[in-house]
C-alpha cells in the first residue's frame, strides 16, 4: 500500500497519548480493505486461544533478529546492531501495557506502511468469504479463525485497545518511525523515538486482558510456544526460554540425560518415565528439517482415541501446531517429539499449515527414517525391539494395510506367535520362511481371538503331522493385515481355515483315496444339513478330529465375523463348508450307515452332531440347547445298545 493523496496531517503526540491534529509530518492512512475485515473479525470475535498473540510477536522479533544478522553480513553500510541480539518483554500492571522489544533489523517508513497496513498475501478475500459461510453453519466458527487464517501481527488487537510500533531500520539514512492504531479502520504514522535500530511494540491492553501484565502468565506462554527460539527472551530481566533446541544439535552432542529431560518436556511425563527409543534426524533434501522423535516406554492411554496427542511441529524453532498428525502416518501415532523446518509453506498464521508439497515430503522422510531405525533396532537389540513391539505392534501393523509404499518394510518389522513356539515367543516372517521345510511352498496362518483358541483348532492337525509351522494371528488388526499382505518373499500367505488345502505330497494322494471311501457319508450329511452349509467334503486337513468348518476361498472368516459384531458392524452372512475326516471312526461308521439306511433318523442325528461339534470347536454354537438335546439322544441310543435293551426300562 502507498500513501494516499488524501492523507490528513495530524500532530505527533507523546507515547501513550492520542496524536493531535497539529503534529507536523504525521499522516493518517486507511487500512487496506481486507486488513480491516480481518481486524473486525479479530476484535469482535471471541477466541479460546488469544494467547497466541504473544507467540506471533515473538516470532516477528526473532525474524527481525535473523534479518539483522544477514543484513550485517551483506551490507557494509548498514547500521551496527546495538548489543547482543535478544528479545525483551516489559510489563506494567499500573499502566496496563505489555512491551516487546528487539534490536533487530527494524523497518523504514515505507516498510511500516506496507507491512502493517496491507496483507501482501493471496487468498485473503477468499478466506473471508469461506469464513462467512462457515459462520452460517457453525456458531463456533469464529473461535477457529486464527487456526484457519493466521492474523500474525494483527492478533495483538485481540488483547489490545491500541498498539504502538516504534521502529528504526538498519538501512543507512533511516529515521525512527512510530506506527499507531486502535484497529478502527485507520493507522497513524509519525516520527518515532528510537535512537538505535530495532523495534519496540507497546500493547495498551484491554481491561479483560490484564492477565498479560503478569510475569508468570507471560513465561507460561513462552514455555509453551517459544521455548526454543534461539535468541534469549527476557521477562523482567530474566531469561524465560531455554534457547537451545537440542534437535538442531549433532546427535553426538545430545546426552541421554538431555533426551530424558526433553522427552518429559514434550510429553508432560511423570518423573522417572524414560523414552524407550529415540530417532534424531537432520534432513537436507528434498526438504530441510530437523526431527527428534521418541518411542515411549508405555503406550499412551489415548493411543486409540480420535482426539490424541501427537508430534509437535515447529518452524524456525517456534511452535506451530502442538499436536500435528500431518508429519507421520497414523500407524506411527505413538511417536512423540518435534519436527522443525524452515521450508514449510505457511499461510498468514503459523497456526495452520497449508497441505503443500513440503509437508508431504517431510512425512515421507519421517516415515522412511523411523522404519529404518526400527529395522536397525530389531537387528542390533532384539530384546529392546521386542519391548517396542509388545507396546505398539498392534498399531504398527496397521501400516501393512494403509501404506502400500512401505508395506514390505512394515511386514519385515511384524512379529507373530507361531505353533512352533509353545512358550509364546514371537517370530518374524523372515524367521518363519527360513525355517520352512523344503517341501513347504506356502506360508500358513490362522486367525482367532487368542492363542489358546487357535492352538487347539482342529485346522492345525495336518500341519502338525507334516511338521509345517503355522503363524498365530490373534490381534484384530491381523484380519486386515492378511487381506493386504497376499504374499511374502514370493510365497503365498494362506489361511489353514479357508479354502481347500493341497499340501502336494504323498500324504495328499492318500487323502484323496480316503475321501473316495466315504462318499456316501459326505452325501448323506450334505442332504441332512441342507442349506445350512455351503458344501460338505472329505477333509485333507484333519487327522484326529471328526469334523471342522472352513470358509470358502474369498469368503469372510469366522474370526472376522466375530470382530465385525464386536465393533457393531454388520458382516455379510457367509455359509461355511463342513469337512469330514475320512480316517475317523465316526465318519467311516457313518459311511456304512449311509450305505445301509441313507434316510434314517440316526444318520440325520449323527450329521447334526458332526456339524454342531465343528461349531463348538470354534466357539460359535448358536443354539446350545439344540446341541445338548442331540447329545442326549445319541447317549440314549448308545447306552441302550450297550446294555442290550430297548430304552423303555431298566435291563434286569
Amino acid at each position: 500500500m502507498t500513501e494516499q493523496a488524501s492523507q490528513s496531517p495530524v500532530t505527533a503526540a507523546p507515547a501513550g497519548a492520542e496524536p493531535s491534529p497539529a503534529s507536523p509530518g504525521a499522516v493518517e492512512l486507511p487500512f487496506q480493505a481486507e486488513v480491516q475485515q480481518v481486524l473486525s473479525l479479530v476484535i469482535n470475535s471471541l477466541y479460546a486461544n488469544q494467547e497466541v498473540f504473544l507467540r506471533e510477536l515473538i516470532s516477528n522479533a526473532s525474524d527481525a533478529l535473523d534479518k539483522a544478522r544477514f543484513l550485517a553480513l551483506t551490507r557494509k553500510d548498514a547500521s551496527e546492531q546495538e548489543g547482543e541480539p535478544k528479545i525483551k518483554i516489559t510489563l506494567n500492571d499500573d499502566a496496563r501495557t505489555l512491551t516487546i522489544e528487539d534490536n533487530g533489523v527494524g523497518m523504514t517508513r515505507d516498510e511500516v506502511i506496507h507491512n502493517l497496513g496491507t496483507i501482501a498475501k493471496s487468498g485473503s478475500l477468499e478466506f473471508l468469504k469461506a469464513h462467512a459461510e462457515a459462520m452460517k453453519s457453525n456458531k463456533d466458527g469464529a473461535v477457529k479463525l486464527i487456526g484457519q487464517f493466521g492474523v500474525g501481527f494483527y492478533a495483538a488487537f485481540m488483547v489490545a485497545s491500541r498498539v504502538d510500533v516504534d521502529t528504526r531500520s538498519m538501512l543507512p539514512g533511516s529515521e525512527p518511525v512510530l506506527w499507531r492504531s486502535g484497529g478502527a479502520g485507520t493507522f497513524t504514522v509519525l516520527e518515532g523515538s528510537r535512537d538505535n535500530p530495532g523495534t519496540t511494540i507497546t500493547l495498551h491492553l484491554k481491561d479483560e486482558a490484564r492477565e498479560y501484565t503478569k510475569a508468570w502468565r507471560i513465561k507460561e506462554i513462552i514455555r509453551k510456544y517459544s521455548d526454543f527460539v534461539h535468541f534469549p527472551i527476557e521477562v523482567g530481566g530474566e531469561v524465560a526460554n531455554r534457547s537451545k533446541a537440542i534437535w538442531t544439535l549433532p546427535k553426538s552432542q545430545v546426552t541421554e540425560e538431555q533426551h530424558e529431560e526433553f522427552f518429559h518436556h514434550v510429553t508432560g511425563g511423570y518423573e522417572g518415565e524414560k523414552p524407550l527409543h529415540h530417532i534424531h534426524l537432520s534432513i537436507d533434501a528434498p526438504v530441510q528439517f530437523h526431527a527428534l522423535l521418541y518411542v515411549p516406554e508405555k503406550a499412551p492411554p489415548d493411543l486409540f482415541q480420535r482426539d490424541r496427542r501427537s508430534i509437535r511441529l515447529y518452524a524456525k524453532r517456534v511452535l506451530i501446531i502442538e499436536d500435528c498428525d500431518k508429519v507421520a502416518p497414523i500407524y506411527l501415532r505413538f511417536l512423540r517429539g518435534v519436527v522443525d523446518s524452515e521450508d514449510l509453506s505457511l499461510n498468514v498464521s503459523r497456526e495452520m499449515l497449508q497441505e503443500d508439497k513440503a509437508l508431504k515430503q517431510i512425512e515421507q522422510q519421517v516415515t522412511k527414517q523411523v522404519l529404518k531405525s526400527f529395522k536397525d533396532l530389531a537387528e542390533s537389540d532384539p530384546d529392546k525391539y521386542a519391548k517396542l513391539w509388545s507396546e505398539f505392534g498392534k498399531v504398527l501393523k496397521e501400516g501393512v494395510s494403509v501404506d502400500y509404499k512401505n508395506r514390505d518394510t512394515i511386514a519385515d518389522l511384524c512379529r507373530f506367535g507361531a505353533m512352533s513356539e509353545p512358550d509364546g515367543k514371537l517370530i518374524s516372517l523372515k524367521q518363519y520362511v527360513d525355517a520352512m521345510p523344503s517341501s513347504q511352498k506356502d506360508i500358513y496362518y490362522i486367525t482367532g481371538p487368542n492363542r489358546r483358541a487357535v492352538e487347539q483348532s482342529p485346522h492345525l492337525e495336518a500341519f502338525k503331522k507334516r511338521g509345517y509351522d503355522v503363524l498365530f494371528l490373534i490381534d484384530p488388526v491381523d484380519e486386515w493385515v492378511v487381506q493386504s499382505l497376499n504374499e511374502y518373499d514370493k510365497r503365498r500367505m494362506r489361511s489353514v481355515a479357508q479354502g481347500d488345502i493341497d499340501l502336494g505330497d504323498d500324504q495328499a494322494k492318500a487323502d484323496d483315496k480316503a475321501g473316495e471311501e466315504v462318499k456316501a457319508a459326505v452325501e448323506a450329511v450334505k442332504g441332512a444339513l441342507g442349506d445350512r452349509v455351503k458344501d460338505v467334503r472329505a477333509s485333507k486337513r484333519l487327522t484326529d478330529s471328526a469334523s471342522c468348518l472352513v470358509s470358502a476361498e474369498g469368503d469372510i472368516g469366522v474370526n472376522m465375523e466375530r470382530i465385525m459384531r464386536m465393533i457393531g458392524e454388520s458382516a455379510p452372512e457367509a455359509k461355511r463348508i463342513l469337512e469330514l475326516n475320512p480316517g475317523h471312526a465316526i465318519v467311516r461308521n457313518l459311511n456304512i450307515l449311509a450305505e445301509r439306511a441313507p434316510g434314517s433318523d440316526q444318520l440325520k442325528l449323527w450329521a447334526e452332531l458332526l456339524y454342531e461339534q465343528a461349531l463348538l470347536a470354534e466357539g460359535m454354537v448358536t443354539d446350545p440347547a439344540r446341541l445338548v438335546r442331540h447329545i442326549q439322544e445319541l447317549l440314549t441310543q448308545a447306552s441302550t445298545a450297550a446294555v442290550g435293551g430297548d430304552g423303555k426300562g431298566p435291563v434286569v
